[in-house]
């Protein structure tokens, strides 16, 4: 039986846990879905993948915390479903463990998803790629 993961048991992701509550600053619209994950990853154990085919939607961006942990394996899971994935460099933060710095964690996660996993795109960039992917449907 595999380890449990301490965080995990300790419900720190868990609905009603303040660490797992949406930032106040991000506006919920009525077409949202917000998603309750009880893991790591956006798809394991969560209808995400269902939600997103039957909306034909065939590309994810990915931004938030922890870059190492949510955020990297939300972006491998979604590659092992043929997705196109998006990370966003700037837009998803770690920190300091007790053997690596967040500043050595970063970088490192990145390359690897570089390599195999995603395209590793700055919130500016990936604002203009939308902007550009809106107006060739528009014209």
């Amino acid at each position: 039986m595999g380890q449990i993961i301490p965080a995990i048991a300790a419900g720190l992701i868990n609905k009603g846990n303040k660490q797992a509550e949406l930032h106040p600053d991000i506006v919920v619209g009525k077409n949202d879905i917000l998603l309750e994950k009880p893991r790591y990853g956006a798809f394991h154990g969560t209808d995400l993948d269902l939600i997103l085919r039957n909306r034909a939607v065939d590309t994810v961006i990915i931004t938030g915390i922890c870059t190492n942990v949510c955020c990297e394996t939300t972006a491998r899971e979604a590659n092992m479903r043929d997705y196109k994935v998006f990370f966003i460099s700037d837009a998803t933060g770690t920190f300091n463990t007790p053997e690596v710095s967040a500043d050595q964690i970063q970088p490192v996660v990145l390359a690897t998803l570089k390599a195999a996993f995603a395209q590793i795109e700055n919130t500016a960039s990936m604002i203009r790629k939308l902007e550009e992917y809106r107006g060739a449907f528009a014209a």
